[in-house]
């Protein structure tokens, strides 16, 4: 074989390994998705929100006189009982007001008699006789003012209850009114005050029931009634203040425990009711919906949601005519996209 024939053959063999194979086009794949048929009906949905737990009744306990504190007899926490003396004030200047009142009555009564009987003779004119009688009368109220301040210059405990603060402690000077105490009474009922939002709460009245879930009693749902509804935002947090009472149930609570709140509006609304995951691109209180036509083309809807309940979503919105929802896969799906159903 010559090198002519060689040469050429060689070329041959080079031009056919390096041929290029035309490429195969990818099949046209489809994204596979579950559905459900889907039907509206009747819901309660309910407006969750979070809280405070608080005593049925809370008062700020305070002297009626402003003083020197001789005494505090409870720590703050303590368990006291109706009539129980909490604290009292030095009594020194107070007993002395006391004490000088009672003398002016006396010596006001010693003049009006004086005043009365010299009247009768003709001895002392009307008016002196008026002015002994008013006189009388100033010593008399002056005198049931500083026994009154002297009763009250020591707290007692108003009722059942405990000592959620203590404020002022022993020779602290206090000025009158001034909170010594946050005294809560023991009672059957507990109070949660919750913040809801203006879209929710033009929804709740006074009556409506309610479940509350407390993280020191994990599982226990205590049932509770709307007492209260502000009409009025508060000004720190823009939110409007529910009040609810609360059962305890038997089970021991605290001041100051955090609650979730689920309110139970008497109203009912027109819903339906989908897997959590047919709800995409979910923000605030919209989303998004697939439904799918007859010839298997994804539709896009938005939705208005309005309550979550466990792996379910209440939504409104969806337009006449839609029956059928993607309910699995429609994350991966987009509007107008050819879908296969999976059953």
């Amino acid at each position: 074989m010559n090198k002519a024939t060689l040469y050429f053959l060689f070329c041959l063999l080079l031009a056919t390994g390096c041929r290029n194979e035309a490429p195969i086009p990818p099949k046209n794949e489809t994204t596979r998705v579950r559905i459900m048929d889907i039907s509206s009906g009747t819901l309660k949905a309910s407006i969750h929100s979070s809280g405070i737990l608080s005593s049925e009744e809370e008062i700020k306990l305070s002297f009626k006189t402003g003083g020197i504190v001789a005494k505090i007899n409870v720590n703050e926490g303590a368990v006291v009982k109706k009539g129980e003396t909490l604290a009292a004030l030095n009594l020194s200047e107070i007993s002395a007001n006391a004490e000088m009142a009672g003398n002016g009555y006396e010596k006001a009564l010693r003049d009006w008699t004086r005043a009365k009987n010299l009247y009768a003779d003709s001895v002392a004119t009307l008016e002196q006789f008026q002015n002994a009688t008013t006189a009388l009368n100033v010593a008399k109220s002056n005198l049931e003012i500083a026994r009154f301040n002297l009763v009250h210059s020591s707290i007692k405990a108003p009722a059942d209850g405990t000592i959620l603060k203590q404020l002022v402690k022993e020779n602290e000077l206090v000025g009158p009114g001034y909170p010594v105490f946050l005294f809560g009474s023991k009672g059957k009922f507990w109070k949660v005050r919750s913040g809801i939002s203006d879209r929710d709460v033009v929804k709740i009245n006074p009556g409506d029931t309610a479940a509350v879930a407390i993280d020191a009693w994990p599982g226990i749902r205590f049932s509770a009634i709307v007492d209260q509804v502000s009409t009025m935002a508060n000004p720190m947090t823009g939110t409007f203040d529910a009040e609810l009472s609360l059962d305890d149930m038997g089970y021991r609570l605290a001041s100051g425990f955090i609650a979730g709140v689920d309110i139970y509006p008497s109203g009912s609304e027109k819903y339906v009711l989908l897997p959590v995951g047919a709800v995409i691109d979910a923000d605030d209180r919209s989303g998004f919906i697939f439904s799918v036509t007859d010839s298997s083309t994804a539709v896009r809807y938005p939705v208005s949601v309005e309550a979550i309940r466990g792996a379910e979503v209440a939504v409104k919105g969806i337009p006449e005519g839609v029956r059928r929802v993607i309910t699995e896969g429609a994350a991966y799906v987009k509007d107008g996209m050819k879908v296969e159903i999976v059953k």
